[in-house]
């Protein structure tokens, strides 16, 4: 879905001044918003609350409190919370919110944010910043909590800081526009519930012996129609879409450090380890035992 600024819901703690380059806005959950969508502004997220999994563009990976994603223009995206109390959570997500557009104007009265807009030019998929610590943190909440020029200030500040920072990853592969024009069809957008109804379904059931068949089924779609609203949405087949949420989830699993690596690879539903290992490696650009060295993940964005 595509999220335009005139029809945003005004929630408590968003601002809706359209003539503000720099935007401070809540996310709760469960929202109205919690939905597969793309928008025209960047957007800084700092989780503050819940576990679960983003999904932006074509990457899929875990958050929690202290997360930290930029994401770009266009790149459509979702943050599903799997730990949500029976009441939900008022703030799950502070969000910084500015236009490309703007900001490069901008750049014309302030050279100094040539080198931010260099920054930006690389994040347009989408960025996650590891190891994030509370310096950064606080100078979120001083943009929150400034206004006018101290908070642009501010802002220029922290992009300053993120352009800079040494431990991040680039998330999706795919072009954002592509992605735009494959997700705009009518179509796609009928059977956007559908579509996530199978995404929590394999989410849920990673580690069985999934089928396009039984998926399809319980999406309440054929297999042919699943099949191609099923590409439009994520990017990908659906065979190749299972195969990287399991690596999602052996990747969590080698973090923790629980279980050896041939454990891991029946755990997350692959049949044999040779098969496991290629895939990783294929998708990740590492082995699964160098990627537990929490380093292989650590992927320097060019």
């Amino acid at each position: 879905m595509y999220e335009h600024d005139t029809l945003r819901a005004p929630e408590p703690g968003s601002e809706l001044a359209p003539r503000s380059l720099v935007r401070c806005t809540t996310h709760g959950a469960p929202s109205p918003q919690e939905r597969w969508h793309y928008h025209d502004d960047y957007e800084l997220h700092l989780i503050v609350a819940t576990r679960g999994k983003a999904y932006i563009g074509d990457d899929i990976s875990n958050f929690g409190p202290g997360s930290l994603v930029l994401i770009g223009p266009q790149v459509p995206h979702n943050f599903v919370s799997f730990d949500l109390p029976a009441q939900g959570v008022e703030v799950r997500s502070l969000t910084i919110q500015f236009k490309d557009e703007s900001l490069r104007k901008a750049t014309d009265l302030f050279p100094e944010l040539h080198d931010a807009m260099q920054f930006l030019n690389r994040a347009g998929r989408g960025i996650e910043f590891l190891d994030v610590g509370e310096d950064v943190r606080r100078r979120i909440h001083r943009v929150r909590a400034l206004s006018g020029l101290a908070r642009f200030t501010e802002f220029a500040a922290l992009l300053n800081e993120l352009a800079k920072w040494p431990s991040c990853r680039s998330l999706s592969s795919i072009e954002s526009r592509e992605q735009v024009e494959r997700r705009t069809t009518r179509d796609a957008a009928q059977h956007q519930q559908r579509i996530e109804k199978a995404l929590a379904h394999i989410h849920e059931h990673c580690a069985l012996g999934l089928s396009l068949e039984s998926v399809s089924t319980h999406a309440g779609m054929t297999r042919s129609a699943f099949s191609r609203f099923f590409k439009l949405a994520t990017g990908h087949t659906f065979t190749e879409f299972v195969t990287r949420v399991r690596i999602t989830e052996a990747c969590r699993l080698l973090r923790e450090g629980r279980h050896a690596v041939s454990s891991i690879c029946y755990l997350v539903g692959f049949n044999n380890v040779s098969n496991f290992n290629r895939h990783f490696r294929r998708i990740k650009g590492v082995t699964p035992s160098e990627f537990r060295n929490d380093t292989a993940y650590r992927r320097t964005v060019q």
